[in-house]
């Protein structure tokens, strides 16, 4: 007897927008990212030119596009399931190495992410003095809290928290970027992933109508195997 088949179908809107974080003009911006999540570098000028040194302080050197990494037209550098390896300046320039933008970025490692569920009365981490060379606070530094999933009926909405260092009368620093090479086995030493019970009223006037396309099909029967199916445009910044 022939195997009961499946056609699953990947569909999505078609007007998607990929997650970003953008500079101003000639700064240089420190930001805490999630590793394992694509995100876009900003840098408003086509055919710009991208360097990179890891935190290890090693010499800038010229970023070409890879399966990992792709400069996009528009002058952006689009870093693809990033690693915490990948923690670093960013520097964005013109054909005459002038400065357009500069990001530190620290991506915090997603396997070691603490989540918790307020309904669940789950605990986030807590503040904790450190002495590194002196002391040291280490807490988390929360993002907003992200849309509800739902409306007109419960959902959840989630919020990211990223690991920070803050020195007495200095200014707060990504927990990676701050500790850089020196090599730190502590528990509080990650990000966080909080979640909450949300209820939202269905707006009609908000409800929006978009076209979808296909992006793969997949033919599940008796033979397949385990199969692990991936979202194109999902993030955890969103």
């Amino acid at each position: 007897m022939l195997a009961t088949l499946w056609l699953i179908s990947l569909s999505f809107p078609t007007l998607w927008a990929q997650p970003s974080i953008s500079c101003s003009y000639k700064s240089v911006c420190q930001q805490a990212l999630l590793s394992g999540n694509d995100i876009v570098l900003k840098c408003h000028l086509p055919g710009a030119l991208w360097y990179f040194s890891s935190i290890l302080g090693e010499d800038l050197f010229l970023v070409n596009s890879m399966h990992s990494i792709k400069n996009l037209p528009g002058g952006g550098l689009q870093l693809i399931n990033p690693q915490p390896s990948q923690s670093g300046l960013y520097r964005c320039q013109d054909n005459h190495h002038t400065l357009m933008v500069e990001y530190e970025i620290d991506f915090q490692d997603v396997t070691t992410l603490h989540t918790t569920h307020k309904a669940l009365d789950q605990q986030p981490l807590q503040n904790e003095t450190l002495r590194l060379g002196g002391e040291v606070l280490i807490f988390t530094q929360w993002e907003p809290w992200q849309d509800c999933s739902r409306c007109g009926v419960p959902g959840e909405r989630k919020r990211l928290g990223y690991c920070y260092v803050e020195e007495p009368q200095e200014k707060p620093m990504p927990c990676g970027l701050y500790l850089r090479e020196e090599k730190l086995a502590h528990t509080r030493l990650r990000p966080e992933l909080q979640i909450e019970a949300c209820l939202v009223p269905y707006d009609p006037a908000k409800d929006i109508d978009q076209p979808y396309f296909i992006f793969d099909i997949y033919q599940l029967g008796k033979l397949t195997n385990n199969m692990w199916l991936t979202c194109p445009v999902a993030s955890v910044y969103r």
